[in-house]
């Protein structure tokens, strides 16, 4: 009787528990997955949205143009999708935490849509006045000029230039101070007196750009505070936890009734099973190790084969990534380029500009002397035409004509100078750009630390003042692209490490038969359980998204590669020394060749550092507009 009772409550037992977890293992349905889907591939637009709206702000904001179509669009689907998010779906059963969460998500993303369309409103007004002053500055300076306000007509030269600057964020100068210098030239007496209204739409532009860019930055702060992101990803999180949920309970449900259906079953063939299927391994190993055994020696042909092809692809690749992050730092450092660029470019068109209106002086001068000749040569009231002519001549030398030659002259030397310079920035970028496959030649160490400073100047300028200690080193035969890489990324890795300021000091000296360079910075210094680790590749601590992680490890790679050393010595607080020593006659590995190549060439013999140590040189921030003196230089292109 007991047993009997003892059966049927193990049936009904059982038939409970089978049917708990028929009910619970049924299928979820493809509707609530389709709509599960919308929802992420939802919220990863809007996270993809939120990304390229708060880097497309950014992007307009530092180069002071009008925000991109992409941005506006981005914010039209923001709130498109938003919707979405918080409608009823009665595909899906939302919990209570991703319902309060979707709130919050829509409470954050309304303040973040409102901002950015602020921001959009204010930086495109901003490139609106912006251009207009561009395009008034030119035309201001030539009037005042026509009005002989030469004084004026410098100030409102040298306003455009910095309210330009203060548009892209390059200027010294506060709101407060550019505003006031706008009241001032707005305010002259003269200038209202001689020449009322010719700087009215000037003036209003140049307050638009200041107002504007205040209002752009604030608006770009309160975009960036925003922590719409963190609770869009909270959002993400809490739908994909209910999902998993849900699914994990049908697959739970379904695993367990499929446990107590075949349990059975499996007691009973396991055995088989088991057997069964031994034999079959056992088959199927003694078959896999015949044909191993018939085939190891074509096996070991195509390994090699393999080995050798991965190697040349290895060498291939630690090419290209060399050249990469050449071209990454270089990449930094093309804003601050082509910002040099501009500067000697200004004084040419300015330059041209004066010369063409001094040109109109001598042509007068030409004519009164051709006019006096052809009095002489027809004889007729010479006495009259030679006065007359003589008389005009001595009027423009009083007027200033022997000025206006000499000032064109001293233009044309300016204008020498500016294409000097523009040709030694092209040859220094040259040097660096090229694909350096390992070829060696002579190179002078300090030479090439002067073209890496000339390079990374507008890197540098304003934040570190450079000290340059050269000593008088040999010339080394090195991958001079290499090495110039190797310079680069020292300098502005020490650049980096300042916090605002500080100093850099540069040393070169020979040490017997190598060549020791070493830069020093006094930033913030390397923590001591860091220092062990710089020189792993992709190891940085510098933010996201600023810094690769290869510098060192490419820097320390070249160094070995032509039979060098790199030493990095750090105190935190304190700053950082790294040195690279390089022998006179490097042995460099060549890219198609497993053998090392050493020149052949005898250095020059190493002299006494005390001997050739050149005098401290700081590298000031170079004005980016003409001097003072320089009143007749217009800019007549203005290039943000």
């Amino acid at each position: 009787m007991l047993r009997a009772a003892l059966a049927v409550f193990s049936a009904v037992l059982l038939v409970t528990v089978l049917g708990v977890l028929i009910v619970e293992s049924r299928a979820v349905s493809e509707d609530y997955f389709a709509a599960h889907g919308e929802r992420l591939r939802a919220i990863e637009t809007s996270r993809d949205d939120l990304s390229t709206i708060l880097q497309g702000a950014e992007s307009a904001f530092e180069d002071g143009r009008q925000v991109s179509s992409s941005m506006t669009t981005a914010l039209t689907r923001l709130e498109e999708n938003n919707l979405f998010l918080q409608g009823d779906d009665e595909r899906l059963e939302k919990s209570d935490e991703s319902m309060a969460q979707a709130t919050v998500y829509d409470e954050r993303l309304r303040v973040f849509l409102d901002d950015g369309r602020a921001f959009a409103l204010r930086q495109n007004e901003l490139a609106r006045a912006l251009r207009t002053l561009q395009e008034e500055s030119p035309v201001i300076v030539k009037d005042l000029r026509r009005f002989d306000l030469r004084l004026q007509s410098q100030n409102a030269f040298t306003l455009a230039i910095n309210i330009i600057e203060f548009s892209t964020g390059d200027s010294d100068l506060s709101a407060r101070e550019l505003t006031a210098r706008v009241d001032a030239l707005a305010n002259d007496r003269r200038l209202r007196s001689e020449a009322p209204g010719v700087i009215d739409e000037f003036i209003s532009a140049a307050r638009a750009v200041i107002e504007q860019r205040t209002s752009a930055g604030d608006a770009l702060d309160a975009l960036a505070a925003n922590d719409v992101v963190d609770e869009l990803w909270a959002l993400s999180n809490i739908i994909r936890d209910d999902n998993r949920r849900t699914v994990s309970r049908a697959e739970m449900a379904g695993l367990l009734l499929s446990v107590c259906t075949i349990l059975v079953l499996v007691g009973a063939g396991y055995a088989l099973y088991r057997l069964q299927d031994s034999y079959r391994d056992l088959n199927r190993s003694n078959y896999e190790l015949e044909n191993m055994n018939n085939s190891l020696e074509e096996r070991v042909t195509d390994r090699t084969h393999k080995l050798s092809e991965a190697y040349d692809d290895l060498k291939e690749s630690q090419v290209q990534l060399v050249q990469a992050e050449k071209m990454s730092s270089l990449g930094e450092l093309v804003a601050g380029i082509s910002h040099e660029i501009n500067t000697p470019l200004w004084y040419l068109i300015s330059n041209s500009t004066v010369l063409q209106e001094r040109m109109d002086s001598v042509s007068e001068f030409a004519g009164v002397a051709e006019r006096m000749l052809d009095g002489v040569k027809s004889g007729e009231n010479l006495k009259e035409a030679v006065s007359r002519g003589l008389k005009d001549m001595q009027r423009m030398l009083n007027d200033g004509f022997r000025d206006d030659i000499d000032e064109a002259r001293d233009l044309i030397n300016d204008s020498i100078e500016g294409l000097e310079e523009l040709t030694e920035l092209a040859q220094s970028l040259k040097d660096f750009s090229r694909l350096d496959r390992a070829r060696h030649g002579e190179f002078d160490v300090n030479e090439g630390l002067d073209k890496t400073l000339l390079i990374a100047k507008n890197r540098l300028k304003n934040k570190a003042t450079i000290h340059k200690h050269y000593g008088e080193v040999p010339v080394i035969h090195c991958s001079p692209s290499q090495i110039n890489q190797v310079f680069l990324n020292l300098l502005t890795n020490a650049a980096d490490a300042l916090e605002e300021s500080g100093e850099i000091v540069i040393r070169t000296l020979a040490d017997d038969d190598k060549v020791r360079v070493s830069v020093a910075d006094t930033g913030c210094g390397i923590p001591e359980d860091l220092l062990a680790k710089i020189r792993d590749p992709f190891f940085t601590t510098k933010e996201v998204g600023k810094g690769t992680g290869l510098g060192l490890s490419i820097v320390e790679q070249i160094v070995s590669s032509h039979g060098g050393e790199l030493i990095i010595e750090s105190e935190q607080g304190r700053g950082t020394t790294v040195t690279v020593v390089l022998p006179i006659v490097a042995t460099i590995i060549e890219a198609d060749d497993e053998e090392p190549v050493a020149t052949t060439e005898e250095a020059p013999a190493a002299a006494n550092d005390d001997d050739g140590v050149v005098a401290d040189e700081a590298v000031e921030a170079d004005a980016d507009m003409p001097d003072e003196a320089d009143d007749d230089k217009v800019q007549e292109a203005a290039t943000v």
